[in-house]
């Protein structure tokens, strides 16, 4: 009888182990998909910071400031930043969502701007801890979406290096189930979106370098430093006049969101004005009524000046002739009154303007005169 080896026993074999593996394989990347939803949401414990930042891209059932509102009213946040980008021309979609902030309750002075431009998270991390460190804050609170927050955390901690110590807060989307995340076709849609994004992040982080500097201006609107008055004794502002403050644009933005079209109407306002500068809380129907009024006066001054050259042109010929420029000919007639005349002829009376109110003096004497007589 021919003796078997272990080893042709097992090649006789190899079939089983192959499927064995590849059913182990199955089952862990199973396991491993069912989870990968989990692995996308990564969120830090707190009891209370000051400062709570909402990052842009959010939906339109805006989860992240509903998120971060609730914070608010929990008490777990004393003040919103809300980081926005441009959604038309020089328009950001903060202008609106101020609005929203102040319905739900949160104080005009307790949620600022953010304007920015950027493209990705990491631009967006990078400008928002510049601006932390221009601040000097120590803490900050990071509201986003719930797919969106293990790679926004792992972004703002490799670039802010512990100054400042930043938190992430998961706001949930009723769209994305992180334990059915294939349930619907939006929610796929955002988990291999955010998953492809997560693998390109994590190259981008190994190449780029830490946030070492600090922001070179006040990006905040309004300008928190504009008031050397603190945060926490500020009056809290009413719906009226949180109006009025989002109507006045910030200093430092002033120039960047006038449209051309203000330009020209507020350079044509302050031409008619004695006082050049405008009101920054003057709305546009009130500028138009200031340029309206300064071409009627304009026009009111021409007409005037128009109508004196007019009568000015049709005086008496004894105070002399008009010229075509619209001066009297007062030289030819002092002219004429020096020429020597022929002789005989005896020299007639002036008939100037002098002479004659000089004999109208003289008439009631002589009638006073003969009456004496």
């Amino acid at each position: 009888m021919p003796h078997r080896s272990a080893r042709s026993g097992f090649w006789r074999n190899w079939t089983l182990w192959v499927w064995f593996a590849l059913a182990l394989v199955l089952c862990v990347g199973g396991v491993a998909l069912w989870k990968s939803g989990h692995w996308l949401v990564r969120e830090d414990g707190f009891d209370k910071v000051r400062w709570g930042v909402v990052l842009a891209g959010e939906s339109r059932d805006c989860e992240r400031s509903d998120a971060a509102i609730r914070m608010y009213h929990d008490g777990k946040i004393d003040t919103l930043v809300i980081s926005a980008t441009r959604v038309f021309k020089n328009r950001y979609n903060s202008e609106f969502m101020v609005d929203y902030y102040v319905q739900q309750g949160v104080p005009r002075d307790r949620v600022f701007e953010f304007r920015q431009d950027a493209y990705s998270t990491l631009e967006e991390a990078r400008l928002l801890v510049r601006q932390f460190r221009l601040q000097n804050l120590d803490t900050v609170l990071i509201v986003t979406s719930s797919y969106h927050t293990a790679r926004t955390r792992k972004i703002f901690r490799k670039l802010a290096q512990g100054y400042p110590v930043v938190l992430v807060a998961a706001a949930e989307y009723s769209v994305y189930d992180p334990n059915a995340w294939w349930s619907n076709r939006e929610s796929r849609k955002l988990w291999f979106d955010e998953w492809a994004k997560t693998v390109y992040t994590w190259f981008e982080l190994a190449r780029a370098p830490s946030e070492t500097g600090k922001s070179e201006f006040q990006g905040l609107t309004p300008d928190i430093w504009s008031s050397r008055e603190p945060i926490e004794s500020r009056p809290t502002a009413t719906p009226v006049a949180d109006t009025a403050a989002r109507n006045a644009p910030a200093k430092s933005d002033t120039a960047a969101m006038r449209t051309p079209a203000a330009n020209v109407s507020a350079a044509s306002a302050d031409s008619g004005r004695e006082n050049p500068k405008e009101p920054e809380s003057a709305t546009g129907e009130a500028r138009m009524a200031a340029v309206d009024s300064a071409l009627t006066a304009k026009a009111d001054s021409a007409k005037a000046h128009k109508d004196s050259l007019k009568s000015a042109e049709g005086r008496p010929a004894a105070e002399g002739r008009a010229l075509p420029d619209g001066k009297l000919a007062a030289k030819d007639t002092v002219a004429a009154a020096k020429k020597p005349l022929p002789k005989g002829e005896k020299k007639k009376p002036s008939t100037s303007v002098k002479g004659s109110s000089k004999l109208a003096e003289k008439k009631p004497e002589k009638t006073k005169a003969k009456k004496k007589d």
